[in-house]
């Protein structure tokens, strides 16, 4: 009986440790297929060399690595709203220079949708601090088109990370942190915006181009 019993243990056991190892080999699999898929598109970019820049003939996105990163979000006392310090905390959202980047031999200005966003926020910042009243029209209409795209680019994104739908009786003072979210890494961005406009900077003084055609 004890024997029969121990058989059927050592057959249990061989097949859960047969199913694991199948089950890491494929994900094994998985993985590197993943990372095959992401070099193959790392090397099939075309580079910005072989675009004109005219017309349609450019890249979609910004041409940098895209880096996927976990990222916690969590509640801050930074970037208010009416405190002395928020508007200078949401200036440094933005990048260095104009807020566009120019690209090609012909240094087409082309604005960045994630920037856009940024400045979006400060714009909404701004008219919430300032009151709705005291807004001019085109102020007002600006707004407008802030809060369209902002709702078409969380609409876009669809991120459907679960989180915590007690969010409203948290004390975040001393509970902060919220769900982890899967995001691409947005320092290659800041850098390559950088880099770009001290390009178009020795470009536009070495071609006698006034700042105020610049944009």
């Amino acid at each position: 009986m004890r024997e029969g019993l121990n058989v059927i243990l050592v057959f249990v056991l061989g097949a859960t440790s047969l199913y694991m190892t199948g089950s890491l080999v494929q994900l094994a699999r998985d993985l590197q297929m993943v990372k095959d898929l992401r070099i193959r598109r790392t090397m099939n970019k075309p580079s910005l060399e072989t675009y004109s820049f005219v017309g349609a003939d450019h890249p979609k996105r910004l041409p940098i690595q895209e880096n996927y990163v976990q990222m916690t979000v969590q509640e801050s006392i930074h970037y208010g709203i009416e405190k002395p310090e928020a508007e200078d905390e949401w200036l440094w959202t933005a990048t260095i220079g104009d807020g566009h980047v120019r690209l090609g031999d012909n240094k087409r200005m082309f604005a960045v949708a994630m920037f856009h966003q940024l400045h979006c926020l400060r714009g909404i910042r701004n008219a919430l601090a300032k009151g709705w009243d005291h807004l001019g029209p085109s102020r007002k209409r600006h707004i407008h088109h802030c809060y369209n795209y902002l709702r078409q680019w969380t609409l876009c994104s669809a991120d459907v990370t679960l989180e915590h739908g007690d969010f409203m009786q948290r004390n975040f003072t001393v509970e902060r942190q919220g769900a982890a979210h899967t995001c691409i890494d947005w320092r290659p961005s800041y850098e390559l915006m950088k880099e770009k406009w001290v390009e178009w900077e020795e470009y536009r003084i070495s071609h006698g181009i006034p700042w105020h055609d610049a944009d």
